[in-house]
């Protein structure tokens, strides 16, 4: 989704807040043309307000009045913790053509300057609901009370005033700042929309479980269940409340290792809150329990009701944990006093044993569930950026299999794995491992492109994914691909064995010489692949195609020797040693403009004809 494409979804629900609240007396104020931007700045707001905050109730909130022409929100909150936070946001509208645009510097400083004044208590020139609010926080500070100023934009914030906001931060360290840009907004509406799942909250302050004590009611009715080695961990029950209190203090953090995020709304959740409501005391019969890990457990007594952990992190049971939360939220307090009289729940907590047995922990719950080996990926620094990246293109980044629940009509979701293959192949000119992946995993169901070559001594996770990788490189892959695979009469599955990963990375090399050749040094071939295939002009790839194919063909044929020429594809697709004796040779030969613009493109014409020899292909599976 290009981010203009993104804005007019934005401007769209602004458009209609406008018209919902029409006669608001500052909406009706503003309604000439000149004060659009006012109007507009206003009803972001209203909509960020409704996004983040739930709040329907805005005029509560909003500070504007006739005396102030600024868009602010003024408001405070009580944190989980009891504790009372002002929030002071400032939203500047922009259009379309700027969304696409860094954010001025100079509007954030100026931000930052009424921030600053703010916090002195000299705004002056103010409304009289401004005035109160103002004396409010002027209250709150004095009571050594916290301050968030958030800064909201639809325009893309690069960094480009941190040195300042960093600065104003360290003035004191209960004032927090924020820049929520059109980018991040994306991100967070996607997660809503489309994932099911709840974003992070600007408008909500959250501790991290995995840096903070983290305290813990417990049921021991007949002892605990203990064990000592290789790793301490123990087996007891929870009420309720417990996980209630745990979700409510520390939010969608307990789960930033699971490989599920818990879905807003599913039909399993509705069954688990159906049973915890409607029969509490079946819930630990139904109910397989949760996993955790912490990075220091205590030896607990048998008497213990209460224990204090170092770092808590649920990676199995996300979803009993969110719907139990639900349920005891939504109940009254005499249903809540009977879940905690008759409901347990089991828990499960153990030790941390290191990076590599946690992921295994992980892994290995999560067993009874269809999990793919990507799924205990996706929560990598690198997936979430690569699918950050995407948000910008109609080719959405699937990191967690089945992770959106859908997608808008012009976007196409694609799977990691499948941008893995075509990354492999193409930009790191291994089509040999692609072959060799997916013949072992017919065998033992395991993706080495995602998993490590620390677990597993093929592994090439490390490889495909690093600090070299970006989507750019993947999605120019990913084109070239479906280029071929168009032009092929073949199912998904076969593509493997029919050699289109060796002509994909081979593709490359004969695309780039002819695009110097045609266009000089300088050109940026994946830049030019990805311009002409969004553009469809697919054409010269297609002819490019049937090029290295007919080259391909004269390297491996033997003539009036069917056996040599098979035995001789079998080692292009299989042993690496023999594609770069033919990459070289290509390498080595000299492509004019006219041998790829010349060749001629037959109606129907396959690409490729046939499949390498079947007995071949499983004995190298043995």
């Amino acid at each position: 989704m290009q981010t203009k494409e993104f804005y007019n979804v934005i401007d769209s629900e602004i458009n209609t807040l406008l018209e919902k609240y029409k006669d608001d007396e500052f909406i009706k104020k503003h309604k000439n043309k000149n004060a659009i931007n006012n109007q507009k700045s206003y009803a972001l707001l209203i909509w960020f307000l409704e996004f983040y905050g739930r709040k329907s109730n805005y005029k509560d909130f909003i500070t504007d009045g006739d005396r102030d022409s600024s868009c602010d929100i003024i408001f405070d909150s009580t944190n989980n913790q009891g504790d009372k936070i002002f929030y002071v946001v400032q939203s500047k509208w922009n259009n379309a053509d700027k969304s696409e645009k860094e954010t001025d510097k100079d509007e954030i400083l100026k931000a930052l300057n009424d921030f600053d004044t703010i916090l002195r208590g000299e705004k002056q020139n103010v409304n009289e609901k401004v005035k109160a609010k103002l004396d409010d926080l002027d209250h709150h500070l004095k009571a050594n009370g916290e301050v968030k100023f958030i800064f909201l934009t639809l325009s893309q914030y690069q960094g480009g005033a941190d040195e300042n906001i960093s600065a104003f931060i360290k003035s004191d360290e209960k004032t927090k700042f924020e820049v929520i840009d059109i980018n991040r907004i994306k991100v967070d509406y996607i997660d809503r929309i489309y994932k099911k799942i709840e974003p992070l909250n600007p408008l909500e302050s959250y501790h991290n479980p995995e840096e903070n004590p983290v305290t813990l009611e417990i049921v021991q009715t007949n002892g605990v269940v203990k064990i000592q080695t290789p790793f301490k961990a123990y087996m007891f029950l929870l009420r309720p409340k417990s996980i209630y209190d745990l979700f409510e203090k520390y939010g969608f953090a307990l789960f930033y290792k699971n490989v599920r995020n818990p879905l807003l709304q599913s039909q399993f959740n509705e069954d688990i809150e159906r049973t915890a409501v409607d029969n509490p005391a079946f819930f630990w019969y139904y109910n397989n329990g949760i996993t955790a890990i912490t990075y220091f457990l205590p030896t607990i007594r048998k008497t213990a009701e209460q224990i204090e952990l170092t770092g808590l992190q649920i990676i199995n049971g996300a979803q009993t944990v969110y719907a139990i939360y639900l349920a005891y939220k939504d109940a009254s307090p005499t249903k809540r006093k009977q879940m905690d009289s008759v409901s347990l729940v089991t828990l499960r907590l153990l030790e941390s044993g290191g990076k590599d047995f946690d992921l295994n922990v992980t892994r290995y719950t999560n067993s009874q569930n269809p999990v793919d080996d990507r799924d205990f990926c996706a929560n990598d620094d690198i997936q979430i950026m690569l699918q950050n990246a995407s948000y910008q293109t109609n080719i959405w980044y699937e990191k967690r299999r089945d992770e959106f629940r859908e997608t808008p009509e012009n976007i196409e979701k694609v799977p990691n794995s499948v941008f893995a293959n075509t990354y492999l192949a193409y930009h790191l000119q291994d089509p040999s491992s692609v072959l060799k992946n997916y013949n072992q995993q017919q065998q033992t169901s395991k993706d080495l492109n995602f998993i490590s070559h620390k677990e597993h001594k093929d592994g090439l996770y490390e490889k495909i994914f690093n600090d070299e990788t970006t989507f750019e490189n993947m999605l120019c892959g990913l084109y070239v691909f479906d280029v071929i695979y168009t032009a092929v009469s073949l199912p998904y599955e076969d593509t493997f064995n029919a050699g289109l990963y060796h002509l994909l990375a081979l593709f490359k090399v004969g695309f780039t010489k002819y695009l110097k050749a045609k266009f000089g040094d300088k050109i940026n071939v994946n830049k030019h692949i990805i311009k002409i295939y969004e553009q469809d002009d697919k054409k010269i790839m297609i002819q490019t195609f049937n090029f290295i194919n007919q080259f391909v063909d004269e390297q491996v044929e033997v003539s009036d020797n069917e056996e040599k020429t098979a035995e001789r594809i079998f080692k292009f697709l299989f042993e690496p040693a023999h594609y770069e004796k033919i990459k070289e040779a290509l390498e080595d030969l000299d492509i004019s403009v006219q041998d790829i613009e010349d060749i001629v493109i037959q109606d129907n014409e396959k690409l490729i004809e046939g499949e390498p020899n079947e007995e071949n292909n499983s004995e190298n599976n043995d």
